[in-house]
């Protein structure tokens, strides 16, 4: 290879590496909207398929219906999606700042509710008819400090629900642009996902690899944790409601997060809500809430989960856990399925890098991945 050739290639390499910095940067701002119509169209579009039927081109009826349905599907999703998810979201956020209300005015007028004759004082009563020692706690100062800090997340739950409200606006617009691209994803995707596959330089087998791996895990945590942990908070809601639970949606949703921790999971909001009805209630309908929310909150997630994802992540649900914190933390509510996407993306490519002299391993990577692509 001449010295002409290594610079013109050189050159086209930086060119390439130019371009594509630009074409990022432009497309930072629709970054959220890219995502989600990507996620979306990749859960919908079986449904889609299904519902305009196998590929005939040559007939005027085919074409309108590949129309019809692409606006029914996009139009629904917004309608059926995520406007309930709005409302879920304003509701929420209206019960946390009331539910903070509340906690602080009942801490006001209730200064001695960490002394004896309270809730310690129940504690220490219960374990004493059951001959349990406990330890004596210092409660001199935990009313102001619990007082203090609900007062200051009071204040500042307010202030993003002023900021949320101030930015209607641009949120609407982001879910037109959501629709409009759906819309087109729905006409097109094959398309765009054959030009995708083209622009980037890696063998079309390993290329077909990581679009199968991409839209199984796609599915697979949407069905496996986000519709599992919906069911959940569901469930729990109905309980508590039921059961006369002052914030049930707060709890709820908090319960939902929760199951996304190994081992504890849902358990860790339904099990100190029961103990608290049983200390200022009464104990048989504590334990009566507790059953019920361990059989039907935590039990049914041992056969729905499994059932769900059927062995396609191949990822421990400790690492599961941290990637979605950590997705959290580094791209806001979009690293609740960017963090756990990326830590198993990263496992494939490493699997994919570890078999590159061996002929075989794509093909049966791509089997094991399943057989519907975003294409």
């Amino acid at each position: 290879m001449d010295n002409r050739h290594i610079l013109q290639t050189a050159f086209i390499f930086v060119l390439f590496i130019v371009f594509f910095a630009l074409l990022a940067y432009m497309m930072y701002p629709f970054w959220s909207v890219i995502l989600w119509t990507v996620l979306l169209y990749i859960l919908l579009r079986p449904l889609y398929r299904k519902c305009v039927g196998k590929p005939e081109p040559q007939k005027k009826t085919y074409t309108i219906k590949r129309y019809a349905f692409a606006g029914i599907f996009s139009v629904g999703t917004l309608i059926l999606i995520i406007v309930p998810l709005i409302l879920l979201a304003i509701l929420l956020i209206h019960q946390l700042i009331s539910f903070l209300a509340s906690a602080e005015s009942y801490l006001s007028e209730h200064p001695g509710m960490f002394l004896s004759n309270s809730i310690i004082g129940k504690i220490m009563e219960y374990a004493g008819k059951f001959n349990i020692t406990l330890p004596e706690f210092d409660l001199s100062d935990a009313h102001t400090s619990i007082l203090s800090l609900l007062r200051t997340y009071n204040s500042r739950f307010i202030s993003i629900a002023k900021g949320i409200a101030g930015k209607t606006g641009s949120f609407v617009v982001s879910l037109l642009f959501i629709v409009f691209a759906l819309y087109f994803c729905f006409l097109d995707g094959p398309y765009l996902a054959s030009v995708v596959k083209q622009a980037i330089p890696i063998k079309p087998a390993y290329m077909k690899v990581l679009l199968t791996k991409f839209t199984e895990i796609t599915r697979s945590l949407f069905s496996g944790y986000i519709l599992v942990a919906l069911y959940q908070g569901t469930a729990s809601f109905v309980i508590m409601m039921i059961f006369h639970v002052h914030g049930a949606l707060l709890f709820s949703v908090a319960l939902m997060i929760a199951s996304f921790v190994p081992m504890f999971g849902a358990a860790l909001i339904w099990f100190p809500i029961g103990v608290v009805i049983c200390l200022t209630d009464s104990l048989w309908k504590g334990i009566a809430f507790l059953v019920i929310s361990a059989v039907c909150v935590s039990f049914l997630d041992n056969f729905l989960r499994p059932f769900f994802l059927k062995d396609r992540i191949h990822v421990h649900p400790l690492i599961i856990f941290f990637a979605i914190l950590g997705g959290i933390k580094l791209f806001g509510m979009n690293g609740l399925i960017l963090g756990p996407m990326i830590v198993i993306m990263f496992f494939t490519v490493l699997d994919l890098l570890a078999n590159a002299h061996d002929d075989d391993s794509p093909a049966d990577v791509s089997e094991k991945g399943g057989q519907d692509s975003v294409s």
